[in-house]
């Protein structure tokens, strides 16, 4: 069937079931991540494998029913792969995880792409090769099977960087994660006036990143990400004032001694107590400054929790502000994707980490705020396929 005659079909559907569509796919992809993510933790659990191929079946049986069978070769494929691992000739592993997430990702991205009725889809180009590969995946020997994973994520997202058995988001990606500053026109893009107050706040923040290696570029990526966040919500943060905070939301925490910066044990009571006091640290530093009060709540709040769980005053959802909602997703996203001395030192896809988020969305985060990152990312990821 070609894509003009399945958007026809599409039409003649319906909007009501369009809709019910995406409600039962959304709800389909939700147990697939549960599922990846407890069979990391338990990768022999035959119940989790069970539960993972229940929810792809699921993904086929919805695509049937609006008269997607084009898409549907990928997830014979997906249930191939999964059917190995079952029967233990496939070891399950965090990359299979990993190109398990990308698979259903893109199916969605082609799904999208269908009913929009663009005239070009890359992935829909490139699906027959990607279930070759996906399909060579259980039948590989263990000297070769490394090679044919690698072939399938890259056919899966070209923009990703295999390092190692996991990925993560290369530059080429999107400059959303660049190290480089960003320059006047693109700040003037996301709202943020350039002042003599944020050559200030650079001056000390780039300085500061210096304490610690695993800092460089991260002021960076953070406030690209932040405002992008932002942006798609709207703009309800000033942006100047998140921008501010995204610069100094650190600063207490560059202060402390360095051998609590770069400490890789754990930490003792005392130390982690003296963490916990860097946003107070932050706060102090900028309340001084009248134009800038919304900033200094920011850099306030930025490690409290939705739930009450987080510090320094344990506040919850209706007392914590947007600019640190945003905050505190974009530290985490930047945490979960570059080295941290104190926490994994795995470098993890921007995929994976939009699901860890999900995992605590309305428990530490936002779910407001994690939903509006992972339509970031999804609108990254299209521009790119």
């Amino acid at each position: 069937m070609s894509k003009n005659s399945i958007h026809q079909q599409l039409e003649s559907i319906g909007a009501s079931a369009l809709a019910g569509f995406f409600i039962n796919f959304n709800s389909s992809q939700q147990q697939i991540e549960q599922s990846l993510l407890m069979l990391e933790m338990s990768p022999n659990e035959e119940g989790l494998i069970v539960e993972l191929q229940q929810g792809i079946e699921l993904i086929q049986k919805s695509l049937k029913d609006v008269g997607l069978e084009a898409i549907e070769p990928m997830i014979i494929s997906l249930t191939g792969l999964i059917q190995q691992i079952r029967l233990k000739n496939l070891k399950f592993e965090t990359v299979l995880s990993d190109l398990i997430l990308l698979a259903i990702d893109d199916i969605k991205i082609v799904m999208e792409k269908i009913i929009d009725g663009e005239d070009r889809c890359v992935l829909l180009t490139r699906m027959p090769r990607i279930c070759e590969s996906i399909d060579a995946i259980g039948t590989a020997d263990n000297i070769s099977r490394g090679a044919v994973i690698k072939d399938a994520l890259l056919l899966l997202d070209p923009g990703i960087e295999i390092i190692e058995t996991s990925i993560t988001v290369s530059d080429s990606l999107v400059n959303l994660f660049s190290k480089n500053m960003p320059d006047e026109e693109e700040l003037s893009a996301y709202g943020v006036e350039e002042s003599d107050d944020f050559i200030f706040f650079r001056a000390l923040a780039e300085p500061l990143e210096s304490r610690a290696k695993y800092w460089s570029g991260r002021v960076h990526r953070m406030l690209r990400l932040a405002l992008k966040m932002n942006d798609q919500a709207g703009r309800p943060v000033n942006p100047n004032q998140l921008a501010a905070a995204v610069y100094m939301h650190d600063a207490g925490m560059a202060l402390l001694p360095l051998e609590i910066i770069n400490c890789k044990d754990k930490l003792t009571e005392e130390q982690r107590e003296e963490i916990q006091q860097h946003p107070v640290v932050g706060y102090e530093l900028m309340r001084y400054m009248k134009s800038w009060r919304e900033a200094s709540f920011i850099v306030l709040q930025h490690h409290e929790q939705v739930n009450g769980g987080g510090y320094p005053y344990g506040l919850t959802d209706k007392d914590i502000c947007d600019g640190a909602k945003i905050l505190s997703i974009v530290d985490a996203v930047d945490a979960r994707t570059h080295e941290r001395a104190h926490a994994t030192l795995l470098k993890r896809p921007l995929l994976r980490a939009a699901i860890e988020l999900g995992q605590k969305e309305g428990i530490q985060f936002s779910e407001k705020w994690v939903n509006i990152f992972k339509e970031v990312f999804q609108e990254v990821r299209k521009i790119n396929n």
